[in-house]
């Protein structure tokens, strides 16, 4: 008879919040004189942001666009107000979330883009990342980023309990999961037997020559990246137009149902997770809309005052077509307080069927740029 496994360490509640603050945990301080910077400093920064634009963004169609246009017009004339760094860099960033421009950021520079690469690659986030838990024979595993070079290693762990203990069924909680790197891997490749294409991303340099996506028999040709370093992945993104993106097995492999919890704050490489485990693995998502905030970014020095994080891909799923604007819809609808429950349910064999039973009510993500449009 199968033994039921005894729970292991409570899940540790890590919001989205506390999550960036962990990421930017050494770039908190700012360099002397920073804030003392005058208007001519804010005003040159604004212009270098508009050619970092022009120059580096995904979608160069965008720029010419009205909405564009507008929204620099209206930072030209928030520079005359004299605002200071912080006013400067908070009066941005909402104004790009007022048009549903996602993975767009600015912040009073305390370390160089160089350097923030570095971090990302090296930045451990501890024991708060993952959490585990048992419900039954049902187990429960909690990803709170996809971040942290020690993210993966204990994803790698929590399989290793979970295929041990022969869980009959697989709770993926990514609710509060803001995204990350490659940790996003060890969550995918646990749960596949054979390699498995997910979708491509798209640079600037498709996009100059092309109002499509490329056929998937173009993609078939591709060498996929499976590197493991951002600052790495930014420059491979800077040289080729379409990167193939593709998922390996990793043992130990998880074979039994799976259920993906996911919110309005599922963003990112998490929104991924999702949808190739919902593909490729007959996952059921549960819970609220996703954030469609799925593009890849990158910061930027704006000389030594700000650094900007400007979309540099897009991301087209096989499965989905563009996340961006649009995020996952889930196959059961349920409010915060069933998810979970909502998520059991469907696993241990009860009458809850995929896009019928409907748990309180799906809320929609706000989002908004879709510059491309994907049959």
């Amino acid at each position: 008879m199968l033994q039921t496994p005894k729970p292991s360490k409570p899940r540790y509640q890590v919001n989205r919040r506390t999550l960036l603050k962990l990421f930017f945990a050494a770039s908190v301080v700012v360099r002397p004189g920073v804030l003392a910077a005058g208007s001519l400093g804010i005003r040159h920064s604004a212009e270098v942001i508009e050619h970092l634009f022009e120059r580096y963004f995904f979608d160069p169609a965008w720029i010419a666009t009205d909405d564009a246009q507008a929204l620099f017009r209206d930072l030209a004339d928030f520079v005359e107000t004299e605002p200071d760094p912080e006013e400067f860099s908070s009066g941005f960033v909402q104004r790009f979330e007022r048009i549903g421009v996602s993975q767009v950021g600015l912040s009073v520079q305390s370390r160089s883009a160089a350097q923030l690469g570095r971090h990302f690659d090296t930045v451990e986030i501890g024991d708060g990342a993952v959490g585990l838990d048992w419900h039954g024979t049902v187990a429960s595993l909690s990803i709170r980023t996809l971040m942290g070079v020690d993210t993966g290693p204990r994803i790698t762990a929590a399989f290793e309990e979970i295929t041990s203990n022969g869980a009959t069924g697989l709770i993926i909680d990514l609710r509060d999961n803001p995204g990350g790197s490659f940790s996003m891997r060890h969550v995918v490749g646990h749960c596949i037997p054979e390699p498995t294409d997910a979708g491509m991303l798209l640079g600037r340099a498709w996009y100059a020559e092309n109002a499509h996506v490329p056929d998937p028999t173009h993609i078939e040709t591709l060498m996929p990246w499976h590197g493991t370093s951002l600052v790495s992945l930014w420059r491979h993104l800077s040289e080729h137009p379409v990167t193939r993106v593709q998922f390996l097995p990793m043992r130990p492999i998880y074979e039994g149902p799976i259920a993906v919890l996911i919110s309005r704050h599922t963003a990112s490489a998490a929104e991924i997770v999702a949808e190739i485990l919902r593909t490729a693995r007959a996952g059921i998502l549960v819970g609220e809309q996703s954030a469609g905030a799925m593009l890849v970014q990158r910061p930027f020095d704006v000389g030594d005052l700000f650094t900007l994080s400007l979309p540099v891909a897009d991301y087209i799923s096989h499965g989905s077509g563009r996340i961006e604007g649009s995020g996952l819809v889930p196959d059961i609808c349920a409010v915060a307080e069933e998810t979970h429950s909502a998520a059991v349910s469907s696993l241990v064999g009860s009458q809850t069927m995929r896009g019928e039973t409907v748990i309180g009510r799906c809320q929609s993500a706000e989002t908004g740029l879709g510059t491309k449009a994907v049959p």
